[in-house]
């Protein structure tokens, strides 16, 4: 990468694990708070998963519940992180869909979602990164 100025290059450099770092905390973080009422009550989210046409609906309730805890205990500590991040990335999509279209809330129902998904997206494609139980194991996904 060839920077504008040059001079920044170093700083750039030393940052970006750091804000990788920032980053997949607090979307680890984000999602173990919006999981944490559904993994105390995975059979909670039945009746959403069943309006929207998952069956059987128990089983995608429970799924939901530790996809979205479990998936963001695992970005929070950084193991496992693709994996965890693609279950959460598909739990994300499905959320923007949802509250987008099929609960006609348009851009501004979906719109944080989105975002999150595609943060959720990045380490997907990147995985933990230096400062991960990933990155200190020396292994990914």
């Amino acid at each position: 990468m060839r920077y504008y100025i040059p001079m920044f290059a170093g700083l750039y450099n030393a940052m970006r694990p750091v804000t990788e770092t920032i980053l997949r905390l607090l979307s680890g973080a984000a999602l173990m708070v919006h999981g944490w009422p559904k993994i105390t009550n995975p059979f909670g989210a039945t009746d959403m998963v069943a309006q929207l046409g998952f069956v059987p609906a128990g089983f995608w309730s429970v799924a939901l519940s530790v996809t979205e805890f479990g998936g963001g205990l695992l970005l929070f500590i950084g193991l496992f992180t693709r994996l965890a991040a693609l279950g959460t990335f598909i739990i994300l999509a499905v959320a923007a869909y949802t509250h987008g279209i099929v609960w006609q809330q348009g851009w501004s129902g979906a719109e944080s979602v989105l975002i999150w998904a595609a943060v959720n997206l990045y380490f997907v494609a990147r995985g933990g990164g230096r400062y991960s139980l990933d990155g200190y194991r020396g292994k990914e996904i």
